[in-house]
């Protein structure tokens, strides 16, 4: 193992990192190849493409830009027909950015296919660049032992495999996180112009990941104010923290000065001034807070500052979506006001066995770390700041992010905590790390043993990776029944989320069912695939089983994504109460992709 003193990378540890990539990125796209769009595809693509052709953000402001620029750039080498601009979803629809997606991709006589792939392929690239800034910040804190396990465990992990794929905007918020934060501890230790600089323009590119990203400012706050106070003497500590605050406050604006008003500019360029005013004024109509909502609904319409309208726009709706909740399903429940234990539940559920395994592990290195120094004389905060602040900065980081996620109310996936995810992982690999090297030193015979466990956990991991492909969005662990169980637990976006409507269609078409009844959980054109073979449904069709029985339409075939099927669950005295709960008197003749459940019943 090298030592953690910055020593020269041999070329074996970059094959083998390279080569770990590599494995993950063709798993990763063989894996989405035959998915269907997805549910929040759907407006991204369709936003993206509608910003490089028209320079106009009408559509989809609630997300930044960047990740949905990224996916358009292919199509426009497509020649895709333009006859959706012609439709009301853009002429007159306020935000009518559902509408546009599906008709670019379906309804316009374009290939749907095609689209989908060529939109998905640059994603692949925020992934690749997450999993180079991990290795390469492990290796700096860890040496190579500790950015090679990290590597692994990022690259394999099954929810950041899932969501890397997909034309959305959570494993670029992962990325801008990383790559800010990573920038930004590089310029507390080297407080240089250029780092400062390139702090700020990473800031900014962060900015543009995902509105979540925000959380940046409080985070680097904190930090400008721990690392003067811990760095510096104890007369210099206040004004030293001081100084480094208010440098912090220029990276900020830097960053949005450089990067995200230009960029906004850019995509309000050709958006008809009136028209941004009053869509900015209808979107923001039942926003409470008019404090923040009336500046920039009349900065919306003043030339130049209402690029950074738009910007604050997003930021408003993403708060009013987050504060009004999402109705789901979860723990045999169903509430759109979400459960302060979701997010730790379905993270629990959602990561590998093993994965829990060595966590163990490092917690009880660490455990055994802190009472032996117990024993002896006490580290001094700041002296521990100083050798320890990169892994400081993370905890931080993870109790601002963890703390926003478990209090709010919008608990549709274990996706949004996705910005948390290389931390952890760089958390635990530090002390695997450190574990390796100190039993290395003291006993060859407690290393093979360590070595062993340690090897045969990371094993177990990979293999869960590999052993759920091509389904990977559905991964839960073997307490609730691995991926054919965790929908009893919890759906939407941890399950089901559109994904296997092209597997269903070749399902229907090999079995020859001439009709089948359809409730599907997804944004994709059913009758693009399956024409005139299905019939939509909804759960207030049928009252129950022998209901269905007296008047289907399709011999007895009913098809129902499992988002739907479980959000029968809840009160009897629900509102709009999903009604399929007589299906689980019947058992399904098959289930697609682990999230479209088949019925015959005669």
């Amino acid at each position: 193992m090298q030592s953690q003193d910055g020593s020269k990378l041999n070329r074996n540890t970059k094959v083998f990192a390279a080569l770990i990539v590599g494995v993950a990125v063709v798993l990763a796209i063989s894996s989405a190849w035959h998915d269907s769009i997805i549910v929040d595809e759907v407006p991204h693509i369709g936003a993206g493409y509608s910003y490089l052709v028209k320079q106009d953000m009408r559509l989809n402001p609630e997300h930044p830009p960047l990740a949905k620029d990224v996916a358009a750039i292919p199509l426009l080498f497509l020649n895709l027909k333009q006859d959706v601009f012609s439709t009301k979803a853009w002429l007159t629809d306020v935000n009518g950015q559902w509408e546009f997606g599906r008709s670019l991709i379906f309804g316009t006589g374009n290939n749907a296919d095609l689209i989908k792939h060529v939109a998905k392929l640059p994603m692949i690239l925020f992934f690749i660049l997450s999993a180079v800034l991990v290795f390469k910040w492990g290796r700096k804190l860890y040496g190579n032992t500790g950015a090679i396990i990290a590597l692994v465990l990022f690259a394999f992990s099954p929810t950041v495999m899932a969501h890397s794929r997909f034309v959305t905007t959570d494993i670029p918020a992962l990325f801008g996180v990383l790559l800010s934060s990573y920038f930004y501890l590089k310029w507390l230790e080297s407080p240089t112009k250029k780092n400062l600089l390139i702090a700020g323009l990473t800031f900014g590119i962060a900015l543009l990941c995902k509105f979540s990203t925000f959380l940046l400012v409080p985070l680097f706050g904190v930090l400008a104010l721990a690392y003067g106070f811990s760095h510096n003497e104890k007369g210099l500590r206040l004004k030293a923290a001081v100084k480094t605050f208010l440098l912090s406050i220029v990276i900020m604006i830097v960053g949005f000065v450089v990067i995200v008003w230009p960029v906004y500019y850019f995509h309000t360029h050709n958006y008809p001034i009136e028209r941004q005013q009053n869509d900015t004024k209808q979107l923001l109509s039942s926003y409470g807070n008019r404090l923040f909502a009336d500046p920039v609904v009349w900065a919306s319409g003043k030339p130049v500052i209402r690029a950074a309208a738009e910007y604050g726009l997003g930021l408003l709706l993403v708060n009013q979506r987050v504060l009004g909740g999402n109705t789901t399903y979860f723990l045999g429940d169903v509430s759109r006001f979400g459960w302060r234990k979701y997010f730790p539940i379905v993270y629990f559920i959602k990561e590998p066995l093993a994965w829990w395994g060595l966590v163990l592990v490092a917690l009880l290195y660490l455990s055994w770390q802190v009472r032996r120094r117990s024993d002896g004389s006490p580290e001094a905060k700041p002296s521990f700041l100083k050798r320890h602040f990169h892994e400081f900065a993370m905890l931080v980081w993870l109790a601002i992010y963890w703390g926003i996620s478990v209090k709010g109310t919008l608990n549709i996936g274990v996706r949004h905590l996705l910005p948390t995810y290389p931390f952890v992982i760089l958390l635990v690999s530090g002390q695997l790390s450190r574990i390796i090297e100190r039993v290395s030193i003291e006993s060859r015979r407690a290393l093979a043993w360590l070595m062993f466990v340690l090897a045969g956990l990371i094993g177990w991991y990979v293999y869960e990776s590999v052993h759920v492909y091509p389904y990977y969005l559905t991964y839960f662990n073997q307490v609730v029944g691995g991926p054919s169980g965790g929908y009893k637990y919890v759906v939407d976006s941890n399950v089901d989320w559109g994904q296997d409507l092209i597997r269903f269609s070749d399902w229907v078409k090999a079995n020859n069912i001439p009709k089948v009844e359809f409730d599907y959980f997804g944004w994709a054109d059913p009758y693009y695939y399956l024409k005139d073979r299905y019939i939509w449904t909804s759960a207030t069709k049928y009252k129950d089983g022998q209901d269905f029985k007296l008047h289907n339409q399709s011999d007895g075939w009913l098809a129902v994504s499992v988002t739907f099927l479980e959000g029968s669950q809840g009160p009897d005295d629900m509102p709009n109460k999903i009604n399929y709960l007589w299906l689980q008197s019947y058992t399904p003749v098959t289930v697609i992709g682990n999230s479209i459940f088949v019925y015959r019943i005669k």
